[in-house]
């Protein structure tokens, strides 16, 4: 409808310039109409007077009127041709059928042009959707190296935590001996102590070549592996990566004798004679006083056994679930040349903390693949190196503690010193006054 109206509208514009040219034409037209017909008259063969000598001057004003008409009406009948027929039937339906033709092309060229916008737009989202779905294929695919890490030290939260509680029961007992606890060796005092670890000695930890050979008739034929571990510490404690120790069990293994003999071959060699009578206690303040120095030197010791305990409760079992790691810690070291069997051996049946450490951050790193496996997808370094932090945090955390226990061993080695001098000051005190 809109189409129409506005052909209609341009239609007639030009209707109207038309008119105007065709009056300009038709009066140009006229003029020469009538030259032609006054030089007509003046031909001999048609005319014997001028229009200048006619004699009759109304009837040269009727020729020339007549001629006017004639004229006038051809132009006229030519107008209505022109305009009604030639214009209205041929010249404004074909321009009305060309600017329909052109406005249809134009928007089907504009709708061209917006299906390649589309298209491109369309084109550069697929393109954009696949860059970044190939992407996160390729940050989101672990590398064979990077499960290493994950595998090896998905047990060591709870390894540590059952270290912790280890430490805990090494503690204990080490303060039931030298309080001379119910149900403990030391109970009765020194001399029942010391004949139990005798006792001990000559069964499990006696070797007939030490002195001279000349305990022959004293040992009664302990495993060989076991001689003298109640006083070797590198074999009983510090080579070792694992130790099969779980004070929860309520089962005494190898291990957990050998490393408690040696602690009290260490620490507390010579328990206190004999418990102090309950009525000693109760009633006499010197007594009271003898027995809380007991227990400062009791404390000062405990202080000085922390390192050993923490020491043996690293490479003590780990949780349950440390024994579903071992194979892959033992992998480790056979990527190094150890042998299965040996890499299962010095891993141990439930691997402690300290094993587990001990492949993470020094063997682990050791392996020529570890170093290859870094040309790998920068997503992965990245995550390599979050893992080599967190394991760094730990070491961190580890050196940590072992600096708190060396600080207390300095506080306590001087707090000794300090006693000293102020016992020597009190004593010149006393022998002034005595004066």
């Amino acid at each position: 409808m809109t189409h129409t109206t506005t052909s209609k509208a341009a239609g007639h514009t030009m209707l109207q310039a038309f008119k105007r040219t065709a009056r300009k034409t038709a009066l140009a037209l006229a003029m020469t109409g009538l030259i032609l017909s006054g030089g007509a008259a003046l031909k001999p063969a048609q005319a014997q007077y001028c229009i200048g000598d006619m004699p009759n001057t109304v009837q040269t004003q009727l020729i020339i009127t007549a001629i006017n008409t004639h004229t006038t009406m051809s132009f006229q009948e030519h107008q209505m041709w022109m305009v009604t027929t030639y214009f209205y039937d041929y010249i404004l339906p074909a321009m009305q059928m060309m600017a329909e033709q052109l406005s249809a092309v134009a928007m089907q060229q504009m709708q061209i042009i917006g299906t390649f916008m589309d298209a491109k737009h369309q084109l550069e989202t697929q393109r954009l959707y696949q860059q970044l779905a190939a992407q996160a294929h390729k940050d989101y695919h672990p590398s064979e190296d990077l499960c290493t890490f994950g595998t090896t030290m998905r047990s060591l939260a709870g390894s540590d935590r059952n270290a912790s509680l280890t430490a805990l029961a090494l503690a204990q007992h080490s303060l039931d001996r030298q309080l001379l606890n119910a149900n403990s060796n030391a109970s009765e005092g020194a001399k029942e102590d010391m004949e139990g670890r005798v006792a001990q000695f000559r069964r499990v930890y006696c070797d007939p070549n030490d002195n001279n050979r000349g305990l022959g008739s004293v040992c009664q034929g302990g495993a060989q592996a076991r001689r003298n571990k109640d006083i070797d510490y590198t074999r009983t404690v510090a080579n070792p990566l694992t130790l099969n120790i779980n004070f929860a069990d309520g089962n005494m293994t190898p291990d957990e004798e050998d490393l408690l003999a040696l602690s009290k071959n260490l620490f507390s060699h010579n328990v206190f004679e004999q418990p102090i009578a309950e009525a000693k206690l109760r009633d006499n303040e010197t007594n009271q006083q003898a027995y809380l120095d007991l227990r400062s030197i009791v404390a000062k010791r405990s202080v000085a056994e922390n390192s050993f305990q923490a020491i043996a409760a690293m490479k003590s079992n780990g949780v349950s679930d440390a024994a579903e790691t071992r194979q892959y810690l033992a992998a480790v070291l056979e990527e190094l040349g150890v042998p299965q069997a040996d890499a299962l051996e010095m891993i141990g049946e439930n691997p402690s903390y300290y094993a587990q450490m001990e492949i993470l951050t020094k063997t682990l790193l050791q392996r020529p693949q570890f170093f290859v496996d870094l040309y790998d997808k920068p997503a992965n370094v990245a995550r390599k190196g979050v893992a080599l932090q967190a394991l760094a945090l730990m070491q961190d955390r580890d050196t940590f503690k072992s600096t708190l226990r060396s600080e207390s061993m300095l506080s306590l080695i001087l707090e000794l010193q300090v006693m000293k001098a102020q016992e020597a000051t009190q004593n010149e005190i006393n022998r002034l006054k005595e004066k």
